[in-house]
C-alpha cells in the first residue's frame, strides 16, 4: 500500500469474481448464461422481500435444505439461522432491505455470488433505541436446482453500521437463545 497504510482486513478479503459473457457467435449459450443470472439476481430479490415481510417459507424458498449460514450474530444450519433471523426481524417495527452492487460468476451448475445489501432496521415510534443501518456483502455459493438456482453456503460479512448491533432489547431478550448445533458468532 501505498504511504505505508494497511487496508481493512474487510476489504483485503475482497476479490473480484464475475463471468464474461458467451461468444457473441453462440446465442443459445448466450440465452442461458443470460437467464441462469436472471434467476440468480431473483434468489436476492426474493430473499429480502421475504425477510421484509417476514415471510420465512419466501426467505427458506432461496435456500438448499442442507445450506450452512455464517451470518453476523451466528452460523449453522439453516433451520438455526432462519429460526434467529425471524427472532431478531420481529423485534423491530419495520426493515427495508436494498440490493446494490452484485457479482455473478457461473461454472456450469455452480457458482458464486457476492451481492452488496444495506438494511435498514426501524424502531418502533418512541422506542429509546437507535434505528440500527447494516451494509453487508453476502459471499454465496449458489447451485442449480432443476431450473431454479439456490443458495448452497452463504456468507454475510458486515461492512459497516450505524445504531446498536446487538440490538439492546427492553424486557426479555430473545438472545441469546438456547444453544444449538451452530456456533455462537464472536464480536468483531
Amino acid at each position: 500500500m501505498s504511504n505505508g497504510t494497511m487496508r481493512n482486513p474487510t476489504r483485503t478479503r475482497m476479490r473480484f469474481r464475475s463471468s464474461p459473457p458467451p461468444e457473441r457467435s453462440d446465442p443459445a449459450a448466450t440465452l442461458l448464461w443470460l437467464r441462469d443470472r436472471e434467476l440468480i439476481r431473483d434468489l436476492y430479490a426474493r430473499y429480502a422481500y421475504g425477510v421484509d415481510s417476514i415471510d420465512m417459507d419466501l426467505v427458506r424458498s432461496v435456500f438448499a435444505p442442507d445450506c450452512v449460514v455464517v451470518g453476523t450474530m451466528e452460523e449453522g444450519s439453516l433451520d438455526d439461522y432462519l429460526d434467529g433471523l425471524e427472532a431478531g426481524l420481529a423485534a423491530y417495527e419495520a426493515t427495508m432491505h436494498f440490493r446494490g452492487n452484485q457479482y455473478i460468476e457461473i461454472d456450469g451448475d455452480r457458482g458464486f455470488v457476492e451481492t452488496w445489501v444495506i438494511g435498514y432496521h426501524m424502531e418502533a415510534p418512541g422506542s429509546p433505541l437507535q434505528h440500527l443501518t447494516l451494509a453487508l456483502r453476502y459471499e454465496d455459493e449458489v447451485v442449480r436446482s432443476g431450473d431454479d438456482w439456490k443458495i448452497a453456503r452463504r456468507e454475510a460479512v458486515r461492512q459497516w453500521h450505524t445504531g446498536p448491533l446487538p440490538r439492546p432489547f427492553i424486557g426479555p431478550p430473545p438472545y441469546p437463545r438456547p444453544a444449538h448445533e451452530s456456533r455462537a458468532r464472536t464480536q468483531d
